[in-house]
Order: structure tokens, then C-alpha cells, then sequence
């Protein structure tokens, strides 16, 4: 029997849980990101730890066990007993996480790659389903292929309409879609990730794969294998927005004077368009300008051909960006190329590929350069090196980052995003939207924005704080 019937008492979105009805684990030990989490979620931080063991046979296959039957022994453990009494008083096994909704946190680490850590979700999602789990979420910090959300038969995407998207994608497969069916398929319910790639086209993925697994799903009524899932992208932008308005001035030394006047948000292609006008939008910033940049990249996908202005607010020929404070985000920082030709843009370099405009002209005050997420790979790191670049500010959404930062240490600041994923599983468990919950004054009145500087990141102090 792959999956045994076990008859299903709760579904996601009926009601809030109580702790005690919350099981959080992760991939692996020793990332803090699952102890947060659990705190938050009002489980012990040595959940994670204690929960699950991961075993590592001597011919290095991997093999998951939930760790409930300790119940049997340790009073620590002593929730989980009744899953393990059947009616008549005898010993059973097999329905330890019986009653139990399993969050399961997913991050990136030097340890396992990410295929990997891909596999190792679905044997967790599956062994926690074949013990009993009522459901799984994926609380995915990264989600991985996320950004491979399209192929060529996809006719009507809107990145496939040009011979060089087409000659780029061909011969390969949208790895998303066959991801979202292999969680599916594993016993994920729901996959919880922040600030997506393209959260519309994942959103349809998960509609097909719910249509393809609908014969499995009619066959298992009322079963806790529901072989369906549902995709949820946590907006960072909210976040971003008030992290420039209420740490602007004091860890990016910037002019938030008159409702931002001084103030630029540009996004270095069309694709980071949406996030940064909300961005801008949630900062409370309304006379702060937004910049929209759009590229060209060549036919092997490996240079950009072109970059230049394609839209913007608040920016005029005359001025240009000149004193400007300039904020530039992007979800992810790969190989550095998109923001190295933003940057150069930025600094005013005649050289092919960048078309002039007046209204980035000028020497800005101060750049900044956002990203959700990166691993800080290749040559990333001595692109982002230039004196150009004043702060670089990352998430913990890719945890390899903050320890590949080398020689751009002193300058980068990292945002904790646990809160933010962890006040989104509750959402999820009452049935709400987490986005019409997580908005900036929510976040601002619950103390969810944390920010690491590191130690040697040297600030300039507004004179009225200087001791």
C-alpha cells in the first residue's frame, strides 16, 4: 500500500490551529530559518531538531523518519500517545502525525544542491502523509525553477512571442510544472514562497496539475492524500517599501525629505516593474520618482544586447537623476549582468548596449541595489564590488548569500523575512489572503521588519543621533 486511507479531520483555510496541532521541520539540521519559524508558529524552537532524523545510509541514500513513536518512552513526546492506542488499548503504528498539519521549511544550503533538497522534500511530504499528517505546507524561502515557467509550446506567454526566446528555450522543458506535479503527487498541499519570479504562471501550473491529478483525487474522497495543491506567493513589496521609508535615512543615508522627493525606485528590467512600483507605492514616498528599465538580451542568452529607459514617474529631462537617492530591486541576483548594465547606465557610460536618455542623466547621491534573493554566484560579487553601488541589501531567502559575500560584506544588509513567512501560514490555516494582512502597517505595528547590519558596515548617523 504506497499510501494508506487515512480519513482526513481538518483541511486548510476551516480554522486557526493550535500549536500543539503544528509540527514544523526542515531538510536538515542547524538553519535557523525552522527555529524561527516554529517560535513564531508557538511550537518549541527545538522542534525542528528533535522531530525528525535524517539518516544517511552507508550507500548514501537518504531515508526521513518522524520521530512521534518516541511517545512511547519520553514525556516530551507525550502529545503524540493517543496516536498510538487503538480503540481497544493496544500498541499501533503508522498514525503518529495523526491530527497534525506539518510545515515543512525549505532553504537553500552548501550541503545538499538544490535537486536535492527538492527530492528530500518530497520523501519528507510523503512520510509524513503515509503517518498521518492532516496536511503539508512547503514554507519554500526558494522555490525552486521558479523562473522556469515556460516553453516553447507555450505560444500565447508573453516571454515566448521572439525568435530569441524561442531559440533560448528550445530543447528544454518548463521544470516548474513538472516540480508542482512531483510535490503534488508527494502529499504537498500548499507551497508558501516570498516574492516569486512569476506568481501568475505558477498560479496556472498548479490549476493544471490539479485538473491532470483529478481521477487520483475523485478515487481517495475524504482521504488526507488529497493530490491537489495550492500555490501562495508572500509580496515582499510592502516589506521593501517600509524598510526604505522607515530605515532609509538611517541605513542607507538616505533624503526622505519632502514625501521623497529625492527618492528613485527603478527596476532593472520590465520584469521587476510590478514589485517595485508597490514597493514604491507602500513606502508612503509619494512624491518619489520610479524608473523602468527594459533589456534585450542576445540570441545564446548570454550578453544584453540593449538596455534603456522604457518608462517613468516623476523623472524630468532637466533634472534627470542627479542628487538622486536611487533604490534598484530585483527578486534575484544571478550572475550580476542585469545590474552591472543598470549600474553602468546609472554612471553615465557612453559604451554599446546602453541607449542615453536624459532623464537618467546625472550623478545620483546614493545606489542601492536590492535583490530577494542570490547566492552572490561567479562574478557576481566583483560586479557588485564598484564604488558605484553605496548598499546592497538581500534577504535570507537564499541563506548562501549572506555567507558568499566576501568583499561586498561591509556593504550588504540582510532583511529577516521569518516573520513574514510564519504570520503567512497562519493566514493560510484561518483561510485568508496573507497579502491583504501583510500590509506596511501591520508589519510596522507587529515588529516584523529585522535588519542585520553587519559588523563593519559603516554608517553615517543623521547629526540629531550623533552621541
Amino acid at each position: 500500500m504506497l499510501y494508506p486511507f487515512h480519513k482526513a479531520s481538518y483541511k486548510l483555510g476551516d480554522r486557526l490551529l493550535n500549536p500543539e496541532e503544528r509540527v514544523v521541520v526542515t531538510t536538515r539540521s542547524g538553519p535557523k530559518e525552522p527555529q524561527r519559524i516554529a517560535g513564531h508558529l508557538g511550537v518549541s524552537a527545538n522542534q525542528p531538531e528533535l522531530l525528525i532524523g535524517h539518516s544517511l545510509h552507508s550507500d548514501e541514500e537518504y531515508t526521513p523518519t518522524f520521530q512521534t513513536r518516541n511517545a512511547l518512552a519520553q514525556e516530551q513526546y507525550s502529545r503524540y500517545l493517543l496516536n498510538y492506542r487503538s480503540p481497544d488499548g493496544q500498541t499501533q503504528f503508522g498514525s503518529g502525525l495523526k491530527g497534525r498539519v506539518v510545515y515543512l521549511v525549505h532553504t537553500y544550503s552548501k550541503q545538499f544542491d538544490p535537486q536535492a533538497l527538492a527530492m528530500m522534500n518530497q520523501m519528507i511530504a510523503a512520510t509524513a502523509k503515509y503517518n498521518g499528517a492532516e496536511a503539508v505546507v512547503l514554507l519554500a524561502y526558494t522555490l525552486n525553477y521558479s523562473a522556469q515557467e515556460r516553453g516553447v509550446h507555450d505560444t500565447d506567454h508573453p516571454r515566448m512571442q521572439s525568435q530569441t526566446a524561442l531559440f533560448k528555450a528550445d530543447g528544454q522543458a518548463p521544470m516548474a510544472g513538472l516540480l508542482l506535479q512531483q510535490y503534488a503527487m508527494a502529499g504537498v498541499d500548499t507551497i508558501i514562497t516570498p516574492h516569486c519570479h512569476a506568481p501568475r504562471d505558477l498560479e496556472r501550473m498548479c490549476a493544471e496539475v490539479n485538473e491532470k491529478l483529478a481521477p487520483l483525487r475523485d478515487s481517495n474522497p475524504g482521504s488526507t492524500m488529497r493530490y491537489q495543491i495550492r500555490f501562495v506567493e508572500v509580496d515582499l513589496a510592502p516589506m521593501v517599501g517600509l524598510f526604505v521609508s522607515d530605515f532609509g535615512k538611517r541605513n542607507l543615508e538616505f533624503d526622505l525629505s519632502d514625501g521623497g522627493r529625492n527618492v528613485l525606485f527603478m527596476a532593472p528590467d520590465v520584469g521587476a516593474e510590478d514589485f517595485t512600483r508597490q514597493a514604491r507605492l507602500c513606502s508612503g514616498l509619494e512624491n518619489s520618482a520610479l524608473a523602468v528599465m527594459d533589456k534585450q538580451k542576445s540570441a545564446d542568452n548570454a550578453n544584453i544586447k540593449m538596455l534603456g529607459l522604457t518608462h517613468s514617474d516623476n523623472l524630468s529631462d532637466e533634472r534627470g537623476i542627479d542628487g538622486m537617492y536611487i533604490f534598484l530591486t530585483d527578486d534575484c541576483i544571478r550572475s550580476g549582468m542585469t545590474m552591472e548594465r543598470n549600474i553602468q547606465a546609472l554612471s553615465g557610460m557612453n559604451i554599446d548596449g546602453i541607449v542615453r536618455d536624459p532623464k537618467i542623466r546625472g550623478k545620483p547621491a546614493k545606489v542601492v541595489v536590492y535583490a530577494t534573493r542570490t547566492n552572490f554566484a561567479g562574478a557576481s560579487t566583483k560586479i557588485l564590488t564598484t564604488p558605484a553601488i553605496d548598499h546592497i541589501v538581500i534577504t535570507n531567502a537564499d541563506p548562501r548569500g549572506y555567507n558568499n559575500t566576501g568583499p561586498i560584506y561591509n556593504k550588504t544588509q540582510m532583511i529577516w523575512i521569518n516573520f513574514m513567512m510564519a504570520e503567512a501560514a497562519r493566514a493560510v490555516e484561518r483561510g485568508e489572503d496573507p497579502n491583504a494582512i501583510l500590509t506596511p502597517e501591520y508589519i510596522r505595528d507587529h515588529d516584523f521588519l529585522k535588519v542585520d547590519v553587519p559588523h563593519g558596515h559603516r554608517l553615517k548617523l543623521p547629526e540629531r543621533e550623533i552621541l
